[in-house]
């Protein structure tokens, strides 16, 4: 095998070896979408948080940002997080739609919603 066809193939195992690293990394939980969600709000990271809540979730979010009068990217970021990532339980996936229950505050369990985009798990409740 000639130098060229040697380094085109090492190109070409590459790229398809970085193509499903990436694939699998979309491939995640609903648990790991609610952390990523956790991790963006609790480093106050706008465009994080907007890559981890679902569209129709930001597009209402916008709106009560332009009701509040507030900068939407001021809006988004301007939450209580506990200081450590919250127990969950009890996830269930049906088809693109998911639903866990995390616990609050005062030890009570609250049913969150989830939504399948572009291969990831996003807040949508």
């Amino acid at each position: 095998m000639s130098l060229r066809k040697h380094l085109a193939f090492l190109f070409v195992a590459l790229v398809v070896i970085a193509m499903t690293a990436a694939c699998s990394k979309k491939s995640q939980t609903p648990t790991e979408g609610f952390k990523a969600f956790y991790e963006a709000a609790k480093s106050k990271d706008a465009a994080a948080l907007k890559k981890t809540i679902a569209k129709k979730l930001l597009a209402e979010l916008e709106e009560q940002a332009k009701k509040a009068g507030k900068p939407f990217d001021e809006f988004l970021v301007d939450v209580d997080v506990p200081p450590a990532f919250p127990e969950v339980r009890n996830e269930k996936i049906d088809g693109d739609k998911a639903t866990l229950e995390v616990k609050g505050a005062s030890d009570n369990w609250r049913p969150t919603k989830l939504t399948k985009e572009d291969g990831v798990w996003k807040l949508d409740s």
